[in-house]
Parts: structure tokens; sequence; C-alpha cells
């Protein structure tokens, strides 16, 4: 390296001290607010007859929410910081006019904002080592979660701080940097969040929940909320790999993008003109898609979900437009939003006219092993949770006549597609297969209850649904040692049974209310509730069944002992 370039590069490292170094001042004390200042304040409160030692089992546990603002905000601020002179055209100007190459002079930059993350971090770990051991008090957490937490911390704010380098490239203004990068942090799960909650109103049936709350989503979780739940999930070797070696690609691109990055980019919104069209197309896709899923939620009609795609692109074509050309008069660049709204058009009803077949798709009665018929998708990815619950509403059914009732309600829903009221008494519908041959086939409708009702009766009342419905009417609970009856309007304690013998003629007639019980009151609003039925277990688990207008059984028993009139009583 020649005396003028060391000589620049020195220059340069020495202007960034003067100019951003306050960066690395300010993250070194919100860590410090975030992580040191609690353990001081918890050893000025302690008491040693007391031991209120708060139980941090991990550094995140301090302050999370501060924490997470931290690994995301000021990482991004740094970034911000070194390419700001990108972004003013004296000073681009003048810093090109150096003798530095361009790498070398990215580099450098890079460089000293990582130091700004790193160091303070460093600093940070090593004055939480010194209050653990040093304030000798019995803490919950030790030097190696401190280590943990420094070495995922780094890696997370390292990840941030590329992405913000690249952005910074990619554009012209410090502003329009700082809310880019965010909006790239959040993208794939945002655009991934828009996608899956528009399908469902072109194709019919399509169950977004099952896929916005499956591993689809782990990869493109954010970052920040990534960081979050680190307390409870720890960051594997293979993560924190693969994220080094995103920040890697980052570097390696910003680099690349740099040397070919125009001067005169400077105050522009976007630095390279290929860019422009992709980012108001974007823009519109974007609110495009949210104003069809905000429109579909409210109004569930076709001429306001038009409306809102409608609109909302229109809007987003407009600002995307003027923050580009930086000016309002953009109403010239019509032609560009009928373009647009051409080619989602037809998008749009390619796949409305699913030409794969995948709304019409029923299973064959012989190919079906078992079905699922309940309301979320959750047990289905988890089947072991209904085995928890008292009501069980989701279930796996087996017999043949409830294969066939699940299978006959799920053709005639594909042939109604019925329009739902906004105001109507509607019942989410989840319909899942699992087929001899392995695979599984799943579906997820918004069902008018009352012209389904037929249907609901038939898979709802039988024997099968309501063993596996009810916890009390299955082979699996815990002997009851103790039923109490509650007063529905005052919540007072009005039966008390303990007797092993009179619980157990209690419980038979229960049983039998429950076997009888009509699918209008499992659904939900179909008979009166009287009271309150609290049953303890014999390992100490306890569940509540309504004593309700149809307990005909338990309203007899508690007649021929006397108890009804106390339960009448207000």
């Amino acid at each position: 390296m020649s005396a003028k370039r060391l000589s620049a590069n020195r220059a340069m490292w020495g202007q960034n001290l003067r100019q951003i170094g306050w960066i690395a001042i300010i993250h070194w004390l919100l860590w410090l607010a975030a992580i040191v200042l609690p353990m001081a304040l918890a050893y000025s409160q302690y008491d040693p007859k007391v031991g209120n030692i708060p139980q941090w089992y991990s550094v995140y546990d301090i302050a999370n929410g501060m924490e997470a603002l931290c690994a995301w905000l000021v990482p991004i601020l740094a970034a911000a910081g070194v390419v700001r002179y990108m972004h003013e055209k004296r000073l681009a100007d003048f810093i090109h006019s150096l003798p530095i190459r361009r790498t070398e002079l990215l580099a450098g930059q890079m460089l000293i904002g990582w130091l700004f993350l790193a160091v303070p971090l460093v600093l940070t770990a090593l004055v939480a080592i010194g209050c653990l051991y040093g304030l000798d008090l019995p803490w919950p957490i030790g030097a190696g979660d401190v280590g943990r937490w420094l070495g995922e911390t780094l890696v997370v704010e390292t990840v941030i701080f590329a992405l913000g380098v690249m952005v910074g490239v990619l554009v012209g203004q410090s502003i329009v940097h700082i809310v880019l990068t965010n909006i790239a942090l959040f993208f794939p799960t945002g655009i991934m969040v828009l996608l899956f909650s528009n399908l469902p109103l072109w194709l019919y049936g399509f169950p977004d929940g099952y896929y916005l709350s499956g591993n689809l989503m782990d990869w493109a979780l954010p970052l920040p909320i990534r960081y979050a739940m680190l307390t409870d999930q720890a960051m594997s070797a293979g993560e924190a790999g693969l994220l080094l070696l995103l920040s890697l690609l980052f570097f390696g691109v910003s680099i690349w993008l740099y040397e070919r990055r125009p001067t005169e980019a400077a105050g522009q919104a976007l630095a390279f003109s290929v860019l422009r069209p992709l980012f108001v197309y974007g823009v519109a896709l974007c609110m495009c898609l949210t104003g069809g899923f905000y429109f579909g939620q409210v109004q569930r009609q076709w001429g306001w979900i038009i409306f809102g795609y409608v609109a909302f692109s229109l809007i987003g074509y407009a600002v995307a437009q003027m923050v580009v050309m930086k000016t309002w008069r953009v109403f010239h660049k019509w032609k560009g939003y009928i373009a647009f709204a051409a080619v989602m058009s037809v998008l749009f009803l390619t796949v409305r006219l699913d030409p794969v077949g995948y709304v019409r798709h029923v299973p064959n009665l012989s190919d079906i092993e078992k079905v699922y018929f309940g309301q979320s998708v959750m047990n289905w990815q988890n089947p072991n949770l209904m085995e928890r619950e008292f009501e069980a509403f989701d279930q796996f059914l087996r017999t043949k006549d409830n294969i066939k009732a699940v299978r006959a309600l799920h053709a005639q829903l594909v042939h109604d597609q019925p329009l739902l009221s906004r105001f109507g008494n509607v019942r989410p519908i989840v319909i899942g297969y699992v087929l001899k041959d392995g695979t599984r086939l799943l579906r997820r409708y918004e069902v008018p209850i009352e012209p389904y009702m037929p249907y609901f009766q038939r898979i709802m009342g039988s024997n099968e649904y309501k063993q596996q419905y009810y916890l009390l009417l299955r082979p699996s609970y815990s002997p009851i040692r103790q039923v109490t009856i509650r007063n529905v309007e005052t919540g007072r304690l009005v039966v008390v049974l303990a007797e092993p013998k009179e619980i157990e003629s209690f419980v038979q007639a229960l049983k039998q209310d429950l076997w009888n019980e009509p699918v209008e009151d499992i659904i939900g609003g179909g008979s009166t509730w009287q009271g309150n039925i609290e049953l303890l277990q014999s390992d100490g688990d306890s569940f509540t069944v309504p004593l309700s207008s149809h307990s005909t059984q338990v309203r007899e028993w508690l007649q021929q002992r006397h108890h009804w009139e106390q339960i009448q009583k207000r």
C-alpha cells in the first residue's frame, strides 16, 4: 500500500471515530443498561434472609425486550453511519476523489462499523462476568451463559449490520436506507403472510394457517423476533454458521455492487436504475395483497375485495413513484399501473380457475385411512394436544360411518362453496385426510351452521366423536375424588360430593347426559346454562362440565337427594 493510500485510510478511520464513534458509546451504554444495571439493582435489594434473587436462567431473561431492541436497531444505525458518505453528494464526491480503491474503502468502513458493535459487546460481557462473581451472590446464571449470549448476539448483530450495508449501497438517501433495511428484515415473513392469507380468497378451502404456523415459516422468521426467542430456543452451531455465511454473502455482494455504483447516485432514492421499476411494482404488489386481505377479512364480499386490491395497489404504486421521482407529480405514469393491473388480473384469474383441480379434489373413500375433523390446524400438526383437552373439538375419526360423513360434508362444501355473511352464524371447519399410501390432505372452510346442521349432527352426534370429545367418556381419565357444583350466577358453592359411591353414581348419571347431549349444545347456544360441575381427579387435575337444561339425568339424580333446590336458590 502506498503512503498516500495509507494516509487516506488513516484519515477515513479518524473521521469515522470523530463523526460516528458515538454509536459505539451508545451501544455500550444500552447493553450496560439492559444487562449490568439490573444485576446491580438486584444486588442493592438483596436480603440474605429472604433470598430474593431474580430467577434469571439465561442472560436473555434479564431484559429480553430491551436486548432485542438493541440487537435490532443499533446495527442498522451503525450501517447507516458507515455508508452515510455515499448518500451526501459533496461528501461522496470528496471521498471518491481520495487515492483509495472502492474495495478497500468499503472494506475499511465495514470493519470499523463491525468493531463499533463487537467491542461494546465484549466489554459488556466482561463487566457482566465481573458482576456475577464479584458481587458474591447465588446467581442462577454463570460465565457460560454470558459467553453464549455474547456469541449469539454478535452473530445476530453482524447479520443485521451486513444486510444494512448492502441496502445502503443500493440506495442513495439515509432515510430510505434505514426504512428499507427494516423492511428487508421482515420482508420474507411479510410476503409469505400476505401470499398465504390471500390464497383462501381464490382457492376455496386453502388452509393458510397450516402453512403460516408450520416449519415453512421457521426459515423466514425475522432476526429480531428470532433473537427474542433465544431465551427458550438456543442457537445451534449450524444456525450460527449459516447466519455467518449469510453475513459474508451480504458483505461480498455489497463490495461487488459498490464497485459498480455510480457516484452521482447520492441523493437518489435508489442508486441503480434497474431497481426502480422493481421497487415500484414490488410496493404495488404488497399493497395490493394487503388491501385484498383486509377487505376479505372485514367484508367477505367480492365487490369489496376487488376494491381493496385496486385501491391499495394504486396508492402503493403512486407512493412508490413519488419516492423514486422525488415529486408528487407522478400521475402521468398511469400506463405502468395499467400494465401492473393487467398482469395481476391474469394471475388472479389463473389461480381462481384452478387448472390443477386443488379445490375440487376429494379423496376416494377406499383410499382414506382416517379423517380429521375440527376447528384448528394446530391439532392436525400436534395430535397429542387433543388428549389433554376436556372438550376436544378436533379429532381423528376412524369408523367407516364417520369417514363417509366427513367426506360427504367435504364434497357438499366443494359443490356449494357458500357465500358467507359478515354477521352470519359461521363455524370454522378443518377437514384432513390421512390416506392409506401415507399422503395427507388438509382443507379449511368457513361454514354457515344452519344449512349444514344435518352434516354436523351426523358427525358430532356419533358415539366415536362424543367419546373423544369428552374426557369423561374416555377410558383414560383419572378417578374422580370430589365433585363440586356451583351456582352459575353467584359462583357460590352449592353441593360437594366426596363419598366414593355417591361420586360414582353421580358420574354415571353425568355420562348418560353427555352421551345424549344434542349437537346444538356441543356447537354452542343450544341450552340454558344452570350451573358448573367441577370434577377433581385423583392426580390433582380438575375440569368443569356445564350443568345445562339438557342435563336430565343429573337433574333427576340431584332431585332424588334434595340438592336441586339448593342449586336453584339465588
